[in-house]
């Protein structure tokens, strides 16, 4: 397997060094927001994880194979994870029982989408559509926060809190990859480029690799919104 990644890489760098017009590369940076979740299947989960927020930047390199099409790399710093909020009303024993349940997940992840961009000219906009794979590497350990509380007649009979932190062991998959697709557009400022878009990411690695006989798999989802600049380093 890693050979053949390996192989693969080497294959792609030398189509990039044959098709690439280095006189017109473009460096940037951009950054925004995450709205991550984990989708979950084969598993009777009773409170689904939502969307949560995150940050997430990076660093552009652009190399242009056209006129309207380039590749873009881009090396970064993402915020993921999910959040659970919830609430319960139920009747037991001629009593009212609620029940209020806020949780997050937090997951930092190093990742690098390497993406096929096309751009149309809109007038003096440009169109951005992107599509390609992406890699993330989980940096440090899951943190998860939650809170919860009780109430019976009306009254707050319990109010907990945990904050906790757990290594990516044996249950959790520290690597991780997908694809990613997006749409925005660009403005030019004289020789730099300011653009904003919308993406939408779609883990493909199952991330729960525990061996007790539970068939659920978690991927990494969810959209993002970026903004961020582009400028030519060559002549």
């Amino acid at each position: 397997m890693r050979k053949s990644l390996r192989q693969i890489f080497i294959l792609s760098i030398c189509f990039l060094a044959t098709t690439v017009s280095w006189a017109q590369v473009s460096l940037g940076v951009r950054g925004g927001a995450n709205f991550a979740t984990f989708a979950v299947e084969g598993d009777d989960q009773e409170f689904p994880f939502k969307p949560k927020t995150g940050l997430n930047f990076a660093i552009l390199f652009n190399l242009p194979l056209g006129a309207s099409t380039s590749i873009q790399i881009e090396p970064g710093f993402s915020q993921r994870g999910a959040r659970i909020s919830a609430k319960t009303n139920e009747f037991f024993n001629n009593q009212q029982i609620k029940a209020e349940i806020d949780g997050k997940l937090l997951v930092n992840y190093i990742e690098m989408p390497v993406l096929f961009q096309y751009r149309p000219k809109l007038g003096k906009l440009e169109g951005l559509l992107s599509i390609g794979p992406e890699v993330r590497l989980m940096t440090g350990n899951i943190k998860a926060k939650s809170s919860s509380k009780v109430y019976i007649d009306g009254v707050l009979v319990s109010d907990t809190s945990e904050d906790e932190s757990y290594g990516s062991g044996d249950d959790t998959q520290k690597f991780d990859f997908g694809m990613v697709g997006g749409a925005g557009l660009a403005y030019p400022l004289g020789i730099v480029k300011v653009f904003v878009e919308g993406r939408y990411h779609f883990g493909l690695r199952n991330l729960a690799t525990t061996d007790d006989g539970d068939d659920s798999k978690v991927h990494n989802r969810g959209a993002s919104a970026h903004i961020g600049i582009l400028v030519p380093i060559g002549k």
